[in-house]
């Protein structure tokens, strides 16, 4: 479950996208037929398309980062000797 703060940073990290005139055509193209064409209906539809995007794509960035982080933890020290070495 999603805390509110993290939403709201989510929505002002879209908010921030637009106003630097950055758009997903993909994702605005869905947000019109979603909307049947609506420009003004399409913008909020963006936003929401949009913010799932940045959620998705910030948990795959974490999950990347605890799994280097625990391969990091779980490697052996380079001077490391297994029954295989001797």
């Amino acid at each position: 479950m999603s805390s509110a703060p993290s939403e709201e940073l989510l929505h002002a990290m879209v908010m921030r996208e637009m106003q630097q005139g950055i758009r997903r055509d993909g994702l605005w193209a869905q947000a019109l037929v979603e909307t049947e064409g609506d420009p003004q209906k399409a913008q909020a539809a963006y936003i929401r398309l949009r913010v799932v995007t940045l959620r998705q794509e910030t948990t795959g960035l974490l999950v990347q980062k605890i799994k280097g982080a625990v391969a990091e933890q779980f490697r052996p020290p380079p001077d490391f000797k297994s029954s295989r070495d001797i």
